[in-house]
């Protein structure tokens, strides 16, 4: 049972893997030309061309058009992605990794449904290749998730070892969560317009002081994108603001108001809202940012050592062109 699906595996990978062929009678013979071979598969510059028309788009946004400089590095990062695709597919062919049809089936529909000038050509020779890249994708993706993915070990027993050995660098230091009204001072303000600022500064502390609501103030008096959220700093700990601001608020207590703290920017009424001794943060605290961390590394340490094998057990073929 075991030969029979993986001959029928090897079939379907061989028929999509040629499927450049077909989807590009009648081109030119450069658009089918082989550029490189890995174990049993080939890859086309048709190939090459279609993936790289994946990334152009978003490459001509940002740079509203691309040199034959800029075309050739997006073509040798298409090719490089294809011949690592190529390793997992074969990986899948040897072991016998497959795509469950309706998994398939699914995701192809989707991609109609995303692409209605692929839908209304469903049955164009590019269609069958795009519908081919979908496969083996997919069958790379699977690929991977079976080398590497299920492979990972890490236990809650790690995580737990890891904080231990590591406790220090999840200290927390003193955090401050503040608000503030803004008085925009410009470096072009002469003295006049300076002392008109103060002024005004002096008399929003005063209304704070007084029991203004400070939301309130901050939102209708504030010169800054801030007073959109009542002044809300949000928190931050020592050293991360300017120095007379961070100088004013290690000074301060929860729910008082200071100022105006004179700044480069100009003059800040603060308020203080709450304030959050420095402490060790607890292992369920940072358990999920450990595993993750940890998974990652060792994801990382098997996907290498996966390809490095699989470059040594499939020869990569370059034809001269």
């Amino acid at each position: 049972m075991h030969l029979l699906c993986r001959i029928f595996l090897v079939a379907v990978v061989l028929v999509f893997a040629c499927s450049p062929l077909i989807a590009a009678t009648g081109q030119e013979n450069q658009a089918v030309a082989k550029v490189v071979k890995v174990g049993n598969l080939t890859i086309t510059q048709y190939d090459i061309d279609l993936r790289a028309q994946k990334i152009m788009p978003m490459q001509v946004s940002f740079h509203g058009g691309l040199d034959n400089e800029k075309i050739a590095e997006i073509k040798q990062s298409a090719l490089d992605e294809l011949i690592e695709r190529a390793y997992k597919v074969q990986y899948a062919i040897d072991d016998e990794v497959s795509i469950d049809a309706t998994v398939f089936e699914t995701e192809w529909q989707k991609k109609l449904s995303d692409n209605k000038r692929l839908a209304d050509n469903v049955n164009t020779p590019q269609a069958s290749k795009i519908k081919a890249d979908l496969y083996l994708n997919l069958l790379a993706l699977k690929s991977e998730s079976v080398a590497v993915d299920e492979q990972i070990t890490i236990t809650d027993e790690d995580v737990v070892a890891y904080y231990a050995e590591n406790k220090k660098r999840y200290f927390r230091p003193k955090q401050f969560t503040a608000s503030h009204v803004f008085v925009k001072v410009d470096p072009s303000d002469n003295v006049e317009e300076r002392k008109v600022k103060r002024a005004r500064a002096d008399a929003l502390l005063k209304r704070a002081l007084d029991g203004e609501d400070f939301y309130n103030l901050a939102y209708y008096e504030s010169d800054d994108r801030s007073k959109y959220v009542g002044g809300s700093l949000g928190s931050f700990h020592a050293g991360q603001t300017v120095s007379e601001f961070d100088a004013a608020i290690q000074k301060m207590k929860a729910d008082e108001i200071v100022g105006p703290v004179k700044t480069m920017y100009g003059f800040h009424i603060i308020k203080l809202d709450k304030v959050d001794e420095e402490r060790q943060l607890e292992v369920d605290e940072v358990s999920a940012k450990i595993r993750t961390s940890l998974v990652e590394a060792e994801q990382e340490q098997i996907y290498t050592q996966w390809m490095s094998k699989l470059k040594e057990k499939y020869p990569l073929e370059h034809f001269v062109q």
